[in-house]
């Protein structure tokens, strides 16, 4: 089993080892307290939307079950869960004052981490690309992670309009 690993480990190209340390700076800069634009909230979830089309592409199938759970889970987190906890907006300077979270950093990883089991799966067995479960389960999974993600952002980015001042996850 170590030899195994060993072996996807040093098979996995360099940039993708290079995004891994990026996700994880990213995602250590939302662990404390920062001010930003409003807009900025909106840039890593729109990224990780262009990230998850390409993944969710295993055939037609797999992308309306990634878009439906994204869909779902963007709904539910905006309308619903509403995490902006802690959060401030200054209308004057239109900035949010954010703190410190972890969550970012576990959807951007957890996100990662499933796309990099995925491939790992499909290229030591492409076979399972034919399966309805490895097109369908993964693009769930993807896609409710990518849908909080998103929903976060739009809560956050949507205070001005809520009136909301403080009340992140």
């Amino acid at each position: 089993m170590g030899e195994f690993i060993r072996q996807v480990f040093q098979n996995t190209p360099v940039w993708v080892w290079a995004i891994l340390v990026t996700l994880i700076v990213l995602g250590a800069n939302q662990l404390r307290t920062r001010v930003v634009s409003r807009y900025s909230v909106l840039i890593a979830p729109v990224a990780f939307l262009f990230i998850g089309l390409t993944a969710a592409g295993r055939g037609p199938v797999g992308f309306v079950a990634w878009a439906l759970a994204l869909l779902a889970a963007a709904a539910f987190t905006f309308f619903v869960w509403q995490p902006t906890a802690g959060a401030r907006y200054t209308p004057s300077t239109d900035r949010l004052s954010l703190p410190g979270s972890v969550i970012p950093m576990l959807l951007m990883l957890a996100i990662f981490l499933l796309n990099y089991v995925v491939n790992v799966a499909l290229a030591i067995n492409p076979a399972l690309q034919a399966e309805l479960l490895w097109r369908v389960g993964p693009a769930v999974i993807l896609g409710a992670l990518s849908g909080m993600f998103i929903g976060r952002a739009a809560t956050l980015f949507c205070m001005k309009r809520r009136g909301q001042s403080a009340v992140i996850a």
